[in-house]
């Protein structure tokens, strides 16, 4: 079933973000961690740049965590007995979000160790 037009994948998206986030806790979690990087960001006078990183980065872990929940589900639909082949789906989809978690987490920590530095 594909689209007939850019609004309707446009509709699309965007129903299918708040279904993620609605569906997942993790969306709600790194909702939450974003912010108090946004604030800690603010409190530390990052500059541009910090900021275009912090929302590259942000956005990557939430397209990460959102192809996470979308080959999660559909495995589970597809496969309710254990299975190697699902398993090894769901783990290295997994694994891809915990990568894009040490990147967001690495750059946010050294950008803010650095501004504390700076301030001191």
């Amino acid at each position: 079933m594909k689209n007939k037009n850019f609004l309707q994948s446009v509709a699309c998206a965007f129903r299918g973000f708040a279904s993620g986030f609605r569906a997942e806790r993790n969306f709600k979690i790194y909702t939450g961690i974003a912010l108090v990087f946004l604030a800690l960001n603010i409190l530390t006078s990052s500059g541009l740049y910090d900021y275009i990183l912090l929302l590259a980065l942000s956005c990557g872990a939430f397209s990460a965590e959102y192809v996470n929940t979308a080959v999660e589900r559909l495995c589970d639909s597809f496969c309710t007995e254990d299975n190697r082949d699902v398993r090894f789906a769901k783990d290295v989809s997994a694994a891809a979000v915990m990568m894009m978690g040490f990147a967001f987490f690495g750059a946010e920590g050294a950008i803010l160790v650095s501004n504390i530095l700076k301030m001191l």
